[in-house]
């Protein structure tokens, strides 16, 4: 028995000194890197080239959208004056500054011209945007108003219309005092620096409108009173004024689908068209229009 075991002393030595990486890879742990089997890889991406999206779509020739809007055409009168100005929502690009009429044919008589007066308003100066201005002052003697249309590319709007809106300043232009010109009116200055106050609704309110207002009442937050409009130019008898020169075909004037506007205070008692002696109605006025308003409807 012992030279049996002493028999196999020499192969269990011969075994322990195989190499150790033999013995690795008799377990199974074989450390050696693989060779390398990916040739092509370095090549980049595979070239899928561009999507295909089909044909563009077709939108079609582009809308006819028509001729661009041309000049307003204006005549205008008032009782018993004012200036005609056109601009932007807070500042006066042009001013017209008017003149008080002294006889009554200065107002109501043919030819345009003689009573009432007439404008273009050059398109470039019209775009959206725009307001068309009539700027009034009384005499606070008997009746008071304006009267006028305005015409663009065969639209019409005509004084009275719902589209007008108009502000009370509340400075008194009937008669001369410091700064006062009752013949020529407000300067261009001083009609923007209401325009700017009309805008805001910061007028007093015993004095002025506190903003804009149209027939329905206020515009501006706040402001009182309303759009008064009164007769129309028609030639009907028995009413507030003279009817004012109509033209014709040919011969411009104010139509007779006009009507007189003015400015109507809260719990006016009686006629705003008719002067009470003093400044009752808080003018001078100002009247404005959006110019991109005078479109067919």
């Amino acid at each position: 028995m012992n030279s049996l075991r002493l028999g196999k002393v020499p192969a269990l030595l011969a075994l322990l000194a195989l190499p150790a990486v033999l013995i690795g890879a008799a377990c199974g742990d074989d450390t050696t890197p693989p060779a390398r089997t990916d040739a092509g890889l370095d090549a980049g991406p595979a070239d899928l080239g561009p999507p295909d999206l089909g044909p563009p779509p077709d939108f079609g020739p582009p809308p006819d959208l028509g001729p661009p809007p041309g000049d307003v055409h204006v005549v205008m009168t008032a009782d018993n004056a004012y200036s005609f100005a056109y601009g932007t929502s807070s500042m006066i690009e042009t001013f017209i500054r008017g003149s008080r009429a002294s006889l009554a044919g200065e107002i109501f008589n043919c030819p345009v011209g003689n009573g009432p007066e007439q404008y273009t308003v050059p398109a470039a100066s019209a775009p959206a945007g725009a307001y068309l201005y009539v700027v009034t002052w009384d005499d606070l003697a008997v009746t008071q108003g304006v009267l006028g249309e305005f015409e663009r590319d065969g639209a019409y709007v005509y004084t009275g219309d719902e589209r007008f809106e108009v502000c009370a300043t509340g400075l008194d232009y009937s008669v001369a005092s410091a700064g006062v010109d009752p013949v020529n009116g407000p300067t261009k200055e001083v009609v923007e620096a209401e325009i700017a106050r009309c805008n805001a609704g910061s007028g007093d309110a015993a004095t002025t409108s506190q903003g804009w207002v149209d027939l329905a009442g206020a515009v501006t937050a706040g402001a009182t009173g309303t759009l008064a409009v009164g007769e129309a130019n028609d030639a009907v008898p028995g009413g507030d004024f003279p009817t004012v020169c109509q033209g014709d075909a040919t011969t411009p004037g104010v139509d007779a689908a006009s009507k007189w506007m003015w400015y109507s205070p809260p719990g006016l008692s009686g006629s705003p068209f008719h002067s009470t002696g003093t400044n009752t109605f808080k003018a001078f006025l100002i009247f404005r229009l959006p110019a991109d308003q005078i479109i067919l409807l």
